[in-house]
């Protein structure tokens, strides 16, 4: 008896012991089998899963006898499964290959470098927003001001107002050292610096790109402090697109968007159209919002004809009028008490086109162009005894630009030359001499990256540019700039990864900046290149990257640490002492900006938190002093928390805090919290939205400092002027 007994122990311990198997794995990356670091293995419609070591092996233990399917996953690459019939024949190790995934997180194919890589493999520090546009849209469906700011270092200022205008400035630097580009091509900047932000409609936009930092290597002058890059939609699918918004301090949108694709041909458009009322938040006879209408027509044509040809052309109308100041004056009512309006009309006309050829396998040749001409008329009336300034004219644009891109297995080299163009000519309203001006710049740049290793690629670049500038009666005789980049980026593991970059950058003197646009251009002189240079700057920024799901499905980590430091050489100041001629000066002193952007992106399930906190540390170095630039706060920080089900909910809150900012008279402002949410119902291709912006009611004028009644056009703004507001509307998907 004793002897039965103990055979059948030793029978049912071998029969449990053979029921559960184990599976050991190696999970590599397909394309140069390197080992994926936390990869996840998991045993379907189990809980039982192990994550790869540092070599990226796993062992998968407790797998029962039969049939089982084993998932593989790793953010950024597609999916695996196997399917094994336990127990198998033989003990080995497995290895496993996972295709990179376009889909996933950190496999955005970058435009604004023109180097065909992703994020997460591309050496310059590159942010991109996709997710967040559709959400921004229904914020501010007329303007894309909301949207850019999603991202840590990012401010929209506001320059006057009267008219509301803004400009981007990127880590604590002037907003005219931040270029702005659609598609690649720069449209934007000079006379229509100000009201850029606040006319174009974010309906149309697929992807924003962000490069912090020196960028002129890529894009030629005015890229200082970054680039911001806008790609529209193209024509990849069906669809049209109905949007409708209503506010309840004025605004009323109307937007529409279609896409059709018939054989080889493709078209996209964007038609739009902004009203807003003007509005008096705080009841003291002035608008805080401008009264605007506002109309645009973005058409688009793509054509394929092979495989080898990829042709696109496209179109911008535009047009807007815009009045802020008195409400009085605005609604053309007599009032001898409040006298004051800034009137502003403009139009614009752009075209684009792109003609794309693949020569080989390996290299492609690419032949841009784009004109735009911008027509601006500003009227301000300053007082009842007349007192007026009026301004306008044209600045016409034109870039052409032929890129050859070499782009092979382990490197991508962009050879290039382009030609810009850029000539403003005054209106002459009132007989004075004439501030036209002319810039011609001739440019060649090549661009190298270089994967060196599976860990570490490296990347290179240099231009030179020749501009001749000229005013009337003055010119530059032509002046040649160098601009050299390198960046580099080293993977430690497959999560963490650290960049480090640098390069120069300049900007040409011109009449155009945010120091102006209050006094309406008033006496405000030419530029005389016999007295003024080009800035010139350098800087350097290093970047942390850590990113992880921590064999997870969904749960994904990502931590990004970034320090910057940027230098301008001889920076253009407005001397304001003299009231009846402002002049443009430049002195032996530098304006610095260094720093650091701190992020924190943490998804689990439906849930998405953002946290960004930046520290900038920006002023103008002059004889030993430091001044620090007005209107730069030292600590901001952004973030918001999202819910998103999909094609149900999507519900989200978003907070923005900013320390206190100097003015210029020394005066340091209260500190400033601001805080709103969206709440987005799906049902079938409909889409009702509700969004509170600003509902703690956070005004300039709770502070006592709102307009200056004998001279608002010039009234700083570092504050909401609007307080809070409520906007509502419907999106509809045919």
């Amino acid at each position: 008896m004793k002897d039965k007994i103990i055979t059948l122990l030793i029978v049912a311990i071998a029969t449990i012991t053979n029921a559960q198997n184990t599976f050991t794995a190696k999970v590599l990356d397909s394309e140069n089998q390197e080992a994926l670091i936390g990869a996840s293995l998991i045993l379907k419609g189990t809980t039982n899963g192990v994550s790869t070591d540092v070599n990226g092996l796993a062992i998968l233990k407790d797998i029962p006898n039969e049939e089982q399917i084993i998932s593989i996953s790793f953010i950024g690459y597609e999916e695996e499964y196997l399917r094994l019939k336990f127990p198998i024949e033989s003990v080995k190790v497995h290895s496993i290959l996972l295709n990179p995934s376009d889909t996933e997180i950190g496999e955005i194919i970058i435009e604004a470098t023109r180097g065909n890589r992703t994020v997460a493999n591309l050496p310059t520090r590159t942010e991109v927003l996709t997710d967040e546009i559709d959400e921004a849209a229904s914020m501010e469906p007329s303007k894309i001001s909301h949207l850019i700011t999603h991202s840590t270092g990012i401010q929209v200022q506001t320059t006057a107002a009267g008219s509301n205008g803004a400009v981007v400035r990127i880590q604590g630097l002037n907003g005219r050292y931040t270029q702005m580009l659609k598609d690649g091509f720069p449209l934007y900047g000079g006379f229509s610096g100000s009201l850029d932000i606040l006319q174009i409609p974010p309906l149309d936009l697929r992807q924003v790109e962000y490069i912090k930092g020196p960028a002129s290597t890529f894009y030629g002058g005015g890229a200082i402090s970054g680039v911001i890059n806008l790609l529209t939609k193209k024509a990849d699918k069906d669809e049209t697109l109905l949007h409708i918004n209503l506010s309840h301090i004025g605004a009323r949108d109307f937007n529409t968007f279609t896409s059709k694709r018939f054989g080889k041909w493709g078209f996209t458009n964007l038609a739009s159209m902004h009203i807003h009322n003007p509005y008096d938040a705080d009841e003291d006879g002035f608008s805080d919002i401008a009264q605007v209408s506002k109309f645009n027509f973005n058409p688009k044509l793509f054509y394929n004809p092979n495989k080898k040809t990829d042709l696109y052309f496209g179109a911008t109308i535009s047009k807007e009028n815009r009045k802020g100041g008195s409400m009085s004056k605005i609604n053309n009512e007599p009032s001898s008490a409040l006298y004051f309006l800034d009137q502003q009309e403009s139009s614009r006309l752009t075209t684009q086109f792109s003609a794309k050829y693949k020569l080989n396998d390996n290299n492609t040749l690419t032949l841009r162009n784009s004109i735009s001409s911008f027509d601006r008329y500003i009227n301000i009336e300053e007082d009842i005894l007349g007192t007026s300034t009026t301004f306008g004219g044209n600045q016409l644009n034109s870039f052409t630009e032929l890129n050859l891109n070499i782009n092979k297995e382990k490197q991508n080299i962009n050879i290039g030359i382009n030609a810009l163009e850029d000539k403003f000519k005054e209106d002459n309203f009132i007989p004075q001499p004439l501030r036209n001006q002319e810039y011609q710049t001739l440019g060649l740049y090549v661009n190298h990256l270089w994967d060196v290793t599976d860990k570490f690629a490296l990347e290179s670049g240099l231009r030179t540019d020749k501009v001749d500038a000229s005013t009337l009666n003055t010119e530059n005789g032509g002046q040649s700039f160098i601009l050299p980049k390198i960046s580099g980026l080293y993977k430690l593991t497959p999560e963490l990864s650290i960049r480090l970059g640098g390069g120069m950058g300049y900007r040409m003197p011109t009449i155009f900046n945010e120091e102006a646009e209050p006094y309406g251009y008033k006496n405000v002189q030419k530029i005389d290149f016999s007295n003024l240079v080009a800035e010139e700057s350098y800087g350097t920024n290093i970047d942390f990257k850590y990113q992880s799901t921590f064999g997870l499905d969904n749960v994904l980590l990502s931590l990004n640490q970034m320090f910057f430091y940027n230098v301008i050489d001889n920076p253009i100041t407005l001397d304001e002492t003299g009231a009846d001629e402002l002049y443009y000066t430049q002195l032996s002193d530098s304006l610095f900006s260094k720093g650091f952007e701190s992020q924190i992106k943490l998804t689990v399930g439906k849930f998405t938190w953002f946290f960004g906190y930046t520290y900038t540390d920006a002023y103008l170095e002059y004889q030993t002093n430091e001044y620090p630039l007005t209107l730069t706060p030292k600590h901001s920080i952004k973030g918001d928390l999202l819910f998103v089900e999909e094609d149900k909910w999507r519900i989200g809150w978003d907070y923005d805090y900013k320390s206190g900012q100097f003015l210029n008279n020394g005066v340091k402002t209260e500190s400033l919290f601001t805080t709103g949410i969206i709440v987005e119902r799906t049902i079938d291709n409909f889409v009702i939205f509700l969004n509170a912006e600003n509902f703690t009611d956070v005004r300039q004028s709770n502070t006592g400092s709102g307009w200056d009644y004998f001279s608002p056009q010039f009234t700083e703004v570092w504050a909401p002027l609007d307080g809070y507001f409520f906007n509502a509307g419907l999106k509809i998907k045919l």
